[in-house]
């Protein structure tokens, strides 16, 4: 008889409706792969846009039921063949990407040879997103991840800290790509999760000019813990292209780090408070096409750098660049993770997330205990 596990599971489903707890099978343990079970979990804007139905079109009907949770982190509980890095109880994160070399495909395609998994030409594969085949996510007890991909974690590196390492990465990457200089001065739109954390990469990184926008009162005070230097709160409605110049002394800032996407405007202004000969580092999402001025990027020579999720950056990958900051000090997650949730508690954790402005949330996370 299949073994089951407790798990909020997805039929496709538009919420309120869609989710329910109930018994789910257990992921089968693959050879050179390991089963972990989830301690913290949480819940992403990925996440809320297939349960509200913008990208549901995205996930096949075959890989439903599904169970989502790509932010996850937990605690080894059986290794399958062939596994030499990791012991059953060892404490890990979950990277949630696997590529050509983790599903056995030979030869790997050239982004995964090239180190870029992330461009995977076959779809990267995710723990707790069902694109491709439905790998349990952090929503269930347990999830399977290939051990290159289970990170193991420091004593003082907590699993909350650890189970957004996935956000803390994209930062990373971004970082790889704009490759700030000591000196230069930057700009973070957005303080959301993504933009706080590349705020603490920017900080780690020794850049001390982080200019930040942030929609609602609480982001802005998240940005300045997270190491901004200046905060321009938009709820207020100043232009944050006119305080950023004004930050400046009208010159505007050498690189723009983007992290709002959707249907707004904000690539635009990015390129507006550039320097002549600036970059803007672009992460977030956009809802398909956007209109750009092309004419000012072209006479003001700025440069738009696309960043796509993680990889490798240099010869280490960004997760574990990550999980170094987490551990030396350098970046942190306790004042992110502002609501907690048992996986019974899954309504009122969902609906907070939605609602991010009436409940100040940064992020929503479900908690296990042993």
């Amino acid at each position: 008889m299949t073994e089951t596990m407790q798990a909020i599971v997805w039929d496709g489903g538009q919420w309120p409706g869609g989710l329910e707890l109930k018994e789910f099978p257990v992921p089968e343990l693959r050879p050179g792969w390991v089963l972990v079970r989830n301690r913290a979990a949480g819940i992403c804007g990925s996440d809320l846009h297939y349960l509200g139905g913008q990208t549901r079109h995205l996930i096949p009907d075959r890989n439903l039921p599904a169970v989502l949770g790509h932010e996850n982190a937990g605690v080894v509980v059986a290794i399958g063949e062939s596994v030499g890095g990791l012991e059953v109880g060892d404490r890990v994160a979950v990277e949630p990407l696997h590529g050509c070399r983790e599903l056995g495909r030979t030869p790997p395609c050239a982004p995964c040879q090239a180190g870029h998994y992330e461009l995977c030409d076959h779809h990267l594969t995710h723990v707790g997103i069902p694109l491709v085949e439905m790998l349990p996510g952090g929503y269930g007890e347990y999830s399977i991840v290939h051990e290159s991909k289970a990170y193991k974690m420091p004593d003082g590196v907590s699993f909350e800290d650890a189970a957004l390492l996935d956000v803390l990465a994209v930062g990373v990457h971004a970082l790889g790509i704009g490759k700030p200089m000591p000196g230069m001065k930057t700009a973070v739109l957005g303080s959301g999760v993504i933009g706080i954390d590349i705020i603490q990469c920017l900080k780690a990184w020794g850049i001390a000019t982080i200019i930040a926008t942030a929609k609602y009162p609480f982001q802005a005070e998240a940005a300045k813990k997270a190491g901004a230097s200046h905060v321009v709160l938009l709820e207020s409605g100043v232009d944050p292209v006119e305080e950023v110049l004004r930050f400046t002394d009208g010159k505007g800032v050498d690189q723009v780090y983007e992290g709002v996407g959707g249907k707004t405007d904000v690539i635009n202004e990015a390129v507006r408070m550039c320097r002549r000969g600036g970059s803007i580092i672009m992460t977030g999402i956009f809802d398909g096409e956007r209109p750009i001025d092309l004419l000012t990027m072209l006479f003001e020579s700025v440069d738009i750098l696309s960043s796509n999720s993680y990889s490798i950056t240099g010869m280490k990958p960004d997760y574990e660049i990550a999980l170094d900051l987490l551990a030396s000090g350098q970046a942190s997650h306790d004042f992110v993770v502002t609501h907690r949730f048992a996986p019974e508690e899954f309504v009122e954790a969902i609906d907070t997330a939605f609602d991010k402005k009436g409940n100040e949330c940064l992020r929503a996370m479900f908690i296990r205990g042993e």
